[in-house]
């Protein structure tokens, strides 16, 4: 146990439960799986399935069409074609999109509700787009799952629900300065191979509880330099 998980357990815990997030997940160690999980969390954007080594086979879309602007949030269920993960199944949660006006406002008030989540209640926008995601987990019943920013968030607080391994990218950090705000209310990610990979500059990825970004996710941060929020970056670099 380090530090801060001691200082947690013997001395916080006791007086104030739920102040201090100690990330137990466990890492991947796969950069076969990894770059993969990063070209999905990308695809989700735009369901476009334009992602070497997978393929779309279910989604739900979030915009003006038909009954879309009901869904709170959109996703894509890709198969993977190759490698030693070959018919396993990623699903890859969205994240904030301006593409149109019903995600740009669904999504944008989830980012809001993000801050004070509490406010809201148990249907805060937030807590909304995490149930419906926890929901769709279960139904597809993926292998993997993964997001980026708003959608890596939402992937780990799915994670928390279901005990699902995966990745999130560039995502605030889903524990809260006060217990009331914690969005990580589940506990099943403890010994998870789930790995959450941040960007230094990047404002996103420094969002989180008081004590840094390092100690509000479900594992501890796997840092890379720049300042890009996009994927680009990563997805790059994660295929060299």
């Amino acid at each position: 146990m380090d530090v801060i998980g001691w200082v947690k357990k013997h001395v916080i815990e006791p007086v104030a439960p739920g102040l201090v997030n100690t990330p137990s997940s466990k890492r991947l160690n796969d950069k076969e799986l990894l770059l993969l999980l990063a070209r999905a969390a990308w695809d989700s954007y735009s369901l476009s399935g334009d992602c070497t080594g997978l393929e779309l086979r279910d989604k739900q879309r979030q915009n003006s069409e038909g009954d879309n602007w009901l869904n709170g949030i959109q996703y894509g269920l890709y198969e993977i074609l190759g490698g030693k993960h070959k018919g396993k199944k990623i699903l890859a949660f969205r994240g904030t999109d301006l593409s149109n006006a019903v995600s740009g406002g669904m999504t944008l008030l989830q980012d809001l509700s993000v801050a004070f989540p509490a406010h809201g209640g148990p249907v805060a926008p937030i807590k909304l787009a995490i149930k419906a995601a926890v929901k769709a987990t279960w139904d597809k019943d993926p292998d993997f799952i993964c997001g980026h920013s708003l959608g890596g968030l939402i992937a780990e607080c799915v994670c928390g629900e279901t005990g699902k391994p995966g990745a999130s990218f560039n995502a605030p950090g889903p524990w809260g300065v006060v217990p009331s705000n914690n969005l990580l209310t589940g506990d099943k990610y403890d010994g998870v191979k789930f790995e959450v990979h941040l960007t230094r500059r990047d404002p996103v990825s420094q969002v989180g509880s008081y004590m840094g970004p390092d100690h509000s996710h479900v594992g501890s941060p796997i840092w890379h330099d720049g300042s890009d929020h996009l994927m680009d970056p990563m997805i790059a670099e994660f295929g060299k």
